[in-house]
């Protein structure tokens, strides 16, 4: 029998499978079609985010074009705006592409290290690009009384019981410290997952005669132990980060500079992880008497007394070699032998570039980060 024969005494005996399989079929086309259709009218509408995206790309390739304009050390900051990248066809026209004729936009390329840094930012009716930096202080505004954000030692800086300065950030819980000149932010952790347990320094220690522990950061076992945390940790997460000098000279107990001239005098420069200096506990506090580090009062409207543990300071006491300051379950500050085990409390800054996702610095609500 031909193949035909065959074909033709199949639809025969199976002319109801036939039929329904032809319905499925030329409906499958309608759809197909209609979707051609209407993406032919009306087009794709890709997010705000995806915009930033190929501005950004966009922005690349026109200056590998146009190198000459390349920002330089002497020029470190251009701006080139979404209209030129349209007209020079790099880009199509981003009103188009996100369905929003209220759009305009421009990228801001940085010279930074030898290479160059590119941020799209939009705006839009219903979508801003802003940076994290920004947000904060739109929704803290500086304060002279009350929680909230003060302006102190050239730096702002969150003060009180509980100001909003949550933000999640690599998978932790933090509270936003200060805000220092250069516009980068200072955070410190908070959840209780993130804990990096273990002594200050637990070293024989000549002058004690015993194994207490050496007062000295650079060579200490916190240093070490929170800088392996970041290796296996955080690391991963450098790009939302800046550098910065760690404070780590030492102060007595009866000090009453709260500026952070003690702390600073000594540095361990271009770090990624540090504890917390002593004067930036004391500066959290509102309480009027809050003054050195045997004021009980310390603990009295800081949202940093609240953690319920011991965890250690980055400031050693200058009365010995193996003492170190600590801020007790009580929330004020205590000096302890090096060698005991308390919380390391890691400290981390946000570079001034990162851009704000949502939030609004509650509790319940974070800052997050994108």
């Amino acid at each position: 029998m031909k193949i035909v024969d065959k074909i033709k005494e199949y639809i025969k005996n199976n002319k109801q499978k036939v039929t329904l399989f032809g319905s499925v079929a030329f409906v499958m086309l309608l759809i197909i079609v209609a979707i051609a259709v209407v993406v032919k009218i009306v087009g794709f509408r890709i997010s705000y985010e995806e915009l930033e995206s190929r501005l950004e790309k966009a922005t690349y390739s026109y200056l590998q074009d146009n190198s000459n304009l390349l920002p330089s050390v002497t020029n470190p900051t251009m701006v080139v705006d979404a209209n030129t990248l349209v007209e020079n066809k790099y880009i199509k026209n981003i009103q188009k592409l996100v369905k929003d004729n209220s759009c305009t936009a421009n990228v801001i390329v940085d010279y930074v290290n030898n290479d160059y840094k590119y941020q799209a930012y939009v705006t839009c009716k219903g979508f801003k690009t802003e940076k994290f930096v920004d947000t904060i202080k739109t929704n803290n505004k500086i304060s002279q009384v009350g929680e909230g954000l003060y302006e102190m030692n050239n730096e702002l800086v969150f003060r009180g019981q509980n100001p909003k300065n949550y933000v999640k950030f690599a998978g932790h819980v933090w509270r936003i410290v200060k805000i220092n000149q250069e516009g980068n932010i200072n955070i410190i952790v908070t959840d209780e997952k993130a804990e990096n347990y273990g002594s200050w320094d637990n070293r024989y220690n000549t002058d004690q005669d015993a194994q207490r522990g050496i007062n000295n950061f650079l060579l200490s076992r916190a240093f070490s132990g929170i800088k392996n945390y970041y290796d296996s940790n955080i690391k991963k997460y450098e790009k939302y980060l800046a550098s910065y000098d760690l404070c780590v000279g030492k102060r007595l107990q009866s000090s009453v500079e709260k500026n952070g001239s003690l702390e600073c005098s000594e540095l361990i420069e271009s770090q990624y992880i540090g504890l917390l200096p002593v004067s930036d506990y004391l500066n959290a506090s509102l309480d009027g008497l809050c003054q050195t580090t045997t004021s009980k009062e310390c603990q009295n409207y800081n949202y940093l007394a609240t953690y319920n543990v011991k965890w250690w300071t980055m400031t050693a006491n200058m009365k010995n070699t193996a003492s170190v300051f600590l801020v007790n379950a009580k929330g004020y500050i205590e000096s302890d032998y090096a060698s005991s085990s308390n919380d390391r409390r890691y400290v981390v800054t946000l570079s001034s570039d990162v851009l704000y996702k949502s939030g609004n610095g509650t509790k319940d609500d974070p800052f997050v980060i994108r």
